[in-house]
């Protein structure tokens, strides 16, 4: 990632593409295997816990696994808009709370340029989705593995000009902490920030918060 200061952090799952990759996952498990994520909305185990446990239930190959993240649907044209960011002056970082394994294979094939900081892991076909906590990471949490609250605030504290884009729970924090011109939401996100009485810009499509962040900078 070149000098900038600008950045934008971003969720990944269902922010830059239309669905979370666990979401995906649980369509190819058999109806018991929701049951951590049952138990998260419940308060019965951390964001982290569920998805690994969800994760380490896969019993694919790497075809299969492949085709689901064809299934996530990247947004369309998302190079294109992120060249467009980039020529503006931003650089975008990826912070997520889901596994470095498929944010990184999917960047590679959709030439996605970023700086990635999610949870590591290792697919083994057959047998899972293995995601670990990143206990070295500055940004670690036991709750989220990545804190994108954390991530957030280390850009600000440099004095960068910083924005923010996510769509669920674990975003709501580092949305919290910009501005609401460079505050982009979705989803369940989208949801609570208007209940909250908080405003920000609906993220619809990629384009439109590529042609938001540069038309504020002009």
């Amino acid at each position: 990632m070149q000098p900038t200061e600008k950045i934008l952090v971003s969720d990944f799952d269902g922010t830059m593409t239309e669905r979370d990759f666990f979401q995906v996952a649980l369509s190819h498990l058999p109806a018991q295997a929701a049951a951590p994520w049952e138990r998260y909305q419940h308060g019965q185990t951390s964001h982290f816990a569920a998805l690994a446990e969800i994760f380490s239930g896969l019993r694919v190959d790497e075809h299969d696994l492949d085709a689901m993240l064809v299934e996530m649907r990247v947004e369309p044209g998302l190079a294109g808009s992120l060249d467009a960011l980039q020529a503006a002056g931003w650089s975008l970082v990826i912070a997520s709370a889901g596994c470095a394994f498929y944010i990184e294979r999917i960047a590679l094939r959709s030439r996605i340029e970023a700086l990635i900081l999610a949870n590591p892991g290792d697919f083994v076909p057959g047998r899972g989705l293995f995601m670990r906590p990143p206990r070295q990471s500055p940004y670690f949490s036991a709750e989220l593995g990545i804190d994108k609250a954390a991530v957030v605030q280390h850009y600000l504290g440099g004095g960068l000009v910083t924005a923010f884009a996510g769509d669920g729970r674990p975003d709501l924090e580092a949305a919290l902490l910009v501005p609401p011109g460079r505050r982009f939401a979705r989803g369940w996100l989208a949801t609570e920030l208007e209940r909250r009485g908080e405003p920000f810009v609906r993220l619809d499509r990629w384009q439109h918060l590529v042609d938001h962040l540069c038309s504020a900078a002009a």
